[in-house]
């Protein structure tokens, strides 16, 4: 589950931005999107002094490991962290605040290598996003025309149906969407989503609810709530 972020919320209304036409098979509502991923943090690569130290903290209150200010936040932002040292890499992820202190658990990389998502789903890089639960339930299906065709890191070619499998603090209303993309963030000219605009929260996307038939078909797709097999070979996509 993510961590909360600040964000405007957006009413329903279309916009066009250069770049980022809008497609006519919709129903006209528009997305503000943003992109989350999954930070790895090298331990032996962060100095900082000791007052700059943040301990990440279990749900009972344990310390599962000790990061610099910067990465603790990054965690904390992004929603998971991968934290690597001398070679052990280790996954945690944001599971609730406790005492107003966020908590964390360790994931299990042999059954969800990108963290977890709400109700016990895998996070799915492309093909999975944030939504605000007061409008969506996990599971629910959106489709976005703008992404029918792109081709993923990977080489698989994106169908337009993302699976709603996290949520967050500042994913707030219905037309916000926070895109997770693995292991590239915003920056990265690997990432398909940042090249077709889903980084920039200025942008709008034509969208709409999937029907029931195509909602099934994508969550069977998908292997929803787990991991569809070949992404979980991939490893790091």
């Amino acid at each position: 589950m993510k961590a909360s972020k600040s964000f405007v919320v957006v009413a329903l209304f279309a916009l066009f931005f250069a770049g980022c036409a809008v497609s006519k098979n919709s129903d006209g509502m528009s997305l503000n999107p943003t992109i989350y991923y999954k930070p790895t943090i090298h331990q032996n690569k962060t100095k900082c002094s000791a007052n700059a130290l943040r301990d990440l903290l279990s749900p009972d209150g344990q310390v599962l490991v000790t990061l610099c200010e910067s990465d603790y936040k990054q965690c904390l932002l992004q929603g998971s962290c991968f934290i690597e040292d001398d070679g052990k890499i280790t996954s945690y992820n944001y599971y609730s605040t406790k005492e107003k202190i966020p908590r964390f658990i360790e994931v299990d990389l042999n059954s969800c290598p990108y963290g977890y998502g709400v109700r016990n789903s895998c996070l799915d890089p492309y093909f999975s996003a944030a939504a605000d639960l007061k409008y969506y339930n996990a599971g629910d299906v959106i489709f976005i025309p703008r992404l029918v065709g792109a081709v993923m890191p990977n080489g698989e070619v994106h169908d337009g149906y993302i699976v709603i499998r996290d949520s967050g603090g500042g994913v707030l209303g219905a037309n916000r969407f926070d895109f997770f993309t693995g292991f590239f963030n915003h920056l990265a000219k690997q990432n398909t989503l940042a090249r077709l605009g889903f980084g920039d929260p200025k942008n709008r996307f034509e969208f709409r609810l999937a029907s029931k038939a195509e909602a099934q078909a994508a969550r069977a797709r998908r292997n929803y709530p787990r991991l569809k097999q070949s992404v979980f070979e991939e490893g790091r996509l």
